[in-house]
């Protein structure tokens, strides 16, 4: 997810502290992108490669940066994003 020369919308990073017995530590990074007229949700653990990402087109900017808040703000799994996504946005994702 960082690339030189990626511009991004809106970053939000989570901390997850070690909790024995529980979790391993770990940072989720979210991330808004728009390339020509689809905007991108980005979703990573810095523990992973995999980076997430879900396009949406027709979606407003706004309201885009409201749902990134929102898989920020609920500490959505990498993973889950685009169910999560397409719950929130139907045929839209």
């Amino acid at each position: 997810m960082e690339q030189a020369g990626q511009n991004y919308l809106a970053v939000y990073q989570r901390e997850f502290s070690e909790l024995e017995g529980l979790q391993k530590a770990d940072q989720v990074t979210y991330a808004l992108q728009r390339a020509h007229n689809t905007l991108y949700f980005h979703a990573r653990r810095r523990t992973s490669a995999q980076d997430i990402t879900c396009g949406l087109c027709g979606l407003d900017e706004a309201f885009a940066g409201r749902l990134l808040c929102y898989l920020y703000e609920n500490a959505v799994a990498p993973e889950q994003v685009p169910d999560v996504l397409r719950d929130l946005c139907g045929a839209a994702v």
